[in-house]
């Protein structure tokens, strides 16, 4: 692999920055994103109704159940209100932002941009694909090595015209079962990897058995499972004798959907949703275990409702609650910090 210009760096929408910079951390994150590709149609007239309501006080208690059957819930393209957002999260001593809004799902590098200058939070820029519904109609055709050709540029030259450059890939999606074009992406995806250095970010198949599949593709690509996270294991890993062997295989596990704990949602109706003291519990169990410094934190906020403006919990809900739960429950400062600081701060940073 050949030694990229921001070898040691983290690289953020603003340009490169010095690892030990970025501060506080959370690992995966939206903060403009068009989710209409999970939008489920209610079955009951009430439903249907609600379905085209706008977000409001009015309709929120159903929105928290059924989130993903409303239109305008799926998508968040106001800059003002996510600058906003973030802005919560900076006072709250946020110091990084991890978008990894992707392509499919309206990612956006001048909006995220503005909002890094405007609140002063770094904000590290997502590349690589979504899931296979969110794919262009070309992405069949297209050749592997042309996939990876365009992740590539997006790390060492930026997006389009902008010059803003990528500081991580993904969140690549997959699904389950997983599908050829899926495959070609994370191919793309880690050969895009070796050649720049960055760090990858998996979004797993709703199903157990999809997470180490996902990994023993990756090795078998040639993929480096150092400069690896698996996101989502919190919603996907229910098997404790699972989730010791993904850690086993050394990839970063990413507990990111704190502040969501809305069960079985349309889209995913066979998907449990943990508590946060659930979420809390199962890292210290993976801490006694020695997977401290394997572990990273995030919210995935992607809809409406879980923004403060609409009554959520926003994107300073971990730094201002759960690391208060996080004492309660035993965990020192020290592990903390290793979570939102340390092992972020070590993923960030180019090879």
């Amino acid at each position: 692999m050949a030694k990229s210009d921001v070898s040691g760096k983290a690289l953020t929408v603003l340009g490169p920055v010095d690892p030990s910079d970025l501060g506080v951390v959370i690992t995966h994150e939206h903060l403009l994103i068009d989710l209409g590709i999970v939008f489920v149609e209610p079955d009951t007239q009430e439903g249907l109704e609600l379905a085209e309501e706008p977000v409001g006080i009015d309709n929120l208690g159903w929105l928290r159940v059924n989130w993903s059957s409303n239109r305008d819930n799926l998508v968040q393209k106001d800059i003002s209100l996510a600058t906003s957002e973030a802005a919560h999260y900076k006072a709250a001593g946020g110091g990084t932002l991890v978008d990894v809004t992707s392509i499919g799902i309206d990612r956006n590098p001048m909006a995220l941009s503005k909002i890094s200058s405007a609140t002063g939070l770094h904000v590290v820029m997502g590349a690589g694909y979504y899931v296979d519904p969110a794919l262009p109609p070309d992405f069949s055709e297209k050749p592997l090595d042309t996939i990876t050709e365009e992740i590539v540029r997006d790390v060492e030259m930026g997006v389009d015209n902008t010059g803003i450059r990528s500081g991580i890939i993904g969140e690549i999606g997959c699904s389950w079962p997983w599908t050829d074009n899926e495959k070609k992406s994370v191919a793309a995806s880690v050969a895009a990897q070796s050649e720049t250095g960055a760090p990858l970010l998996i979004h797993p198949g709703r199903d157990e058995k999809a997470l180490i599949e996902i990994v023993k593709f990756i090795q078998d690509e040639g993929g480096d499972l150092d400069r690896t996270v698996m996101a989502h294991v919190d919603i996907r890993i229910y098997d404790h004798e699972i989730l010791r062997e993904l850690a086993a295989t050394g990839v970063y596990i990413e507990y990111d959907t704190f502040g969501l704990e809305s069960p079985f949602p349309p889209h995913a109706p066979d998907t449990y949703m943990p508590s946060d003291y659930q979420r809390i519990e199962q890292l210290i169990r993976l801490i006694d275990e020695g997977h401290l410094e394997r572990l990273v934190l995030a919210h995935d906020n992607c809809t409406k409702h879980r923004l403060r403006a609409f009554g959520g919990h926003g994107f300073d809900h971990i730094p201002t609650t759960i690391t208060a739960w996080m004492k309660r429950q035993g965990m020192s400062q020290h592990q903390i910090d290793t979570l939102l600081i340390e092992n972020p701060r070590r993923v960030l940073t180019f090879a």
